[in-house]
């Protein structure tokens, strides 16, 4: 019984890591569309593939596009975490590392996207390059913007592999 209760906690993470991603992109992207609208409508409306749709209701398409941008990073990486839990001696021990593991995916996440934003801010060279084959009124806010998303997307696993640790170490601790 106690398997079958892990193998449940198992789908509860991964299914609460699915759903804190998509939150989390849904409002990470209203927050960089606020920094740089371009970087949607030009940019990314088009490589979602809502170029046409996307200017009724930019808002709504933009947080659309974080939740597709992020809910699968959310399935991988609460999966994974997920499954690592089975090391824990209950289901209850287990759903609590698991969670938390979680969460310091999510805060290194964030985190990493801060970082994304401080270097973009002091990067003065690239938004003179970094447009091409699109025409942008400001690219350096457009730069900005992509740098905070590449480093979250890079946050992600290095949060990950931080979240593998805690629970390798909760287990050692016998906790």
């Amino acid at each position: 019984m106690s398997m079958i209760k892990k193998i449940a906690v198992c789908f509860a993470c991964t299914l609460l890591a699915v759903l804190l991603a998509a939150i989390y992109g849904a409002l990470h992207d209203q927050i960089t569309y606020s920094i740089a609208i371009e970087y949607f409508t030009v940019f990314k409306f088009d490589q979602f593939g809502f170029s046409d749709l996307g200017m009724q209701s930019p808002r709504l398409t933009t947080a659309w596009i974080g939740i597709l941008a992020t809910w699968w990073m959310g399935l991988i990486l609460g999966a994974f975490l997920s499954i690592l839990g089975l090391i824990h001696s209950d289901y209850k021990t287990m759903f609590r590392f698991v969670m938390r593991s979680i969460y310091i995916t999510f805060i290194v996440t964030i985190l990493s996207g801060v970082l994304g934003y401080v270097v973009g801010w002091f990067d003065t060279e690239t938004y003179k390059s970094c447009c091409f084959p699109y025409n942008i009124q400001d690219p350096i806010n457009f730069t900005l913007v992509g740098s905070i998303h590449s480093y979250g997307y890079a946050g992600a696993p290095i949060g990950a592999v931080l979240g593998i640790l805690y629970q390798i170490i909760m287990k050692k601790k016998n906790v």
